[in-house]
């Protein structure tokens, strides 16, 4: 099954979904996201490999990112959600549990 396409698909929207989860409740940095994903086996993604979905977030205008501006150390880019960027999670949460709850119905249905 490693080479389903449609678990691959509904991996990468699940992970974005989080991703977007996230960055809603605070602002976070790319390897901080990285390294909260990695928790979990399902949710681990490759070094480098969120760049994209940030990329992809902040061009639909679903993010923004800006620098902090450490006294010391190194400077990080941090995301968060913008307010048309939390209506679409919004959008996608329900449509995500309302899909689960129509599949949860149809359990053990003959």
């Amino acid at each position: 099954m490693d080479n389903d396409k449609w678990q691959l698909q509904f991996k990468k929207g699940v992970i974005e979904l989080i991703i977007m989860l996230l960055i809603n409740q605070k602002p976070l940095y790319g390897y901080e996201l990285t390294a909260t994903l990695k928790n979990t086996t399902y949710l681990s993604l490759a070094d480098g490999a969120i760049y994209p979905i940030l990329k992809r977030l902040e061009k639909n205008q679903w993010s923004y990112s800006y620098w902090d501006a450490p006294e010391d150390g190194p400077r990080r880019k941090y995301y968060t959600l913008t307010e048309e960027g939390k209506n679409v999670l919004e959008n996608r949460l329900k449509v995500f549990n309302d899909s689960a709850e129509i599949i949860n119905s149809f359990k053990g249905v003959e």
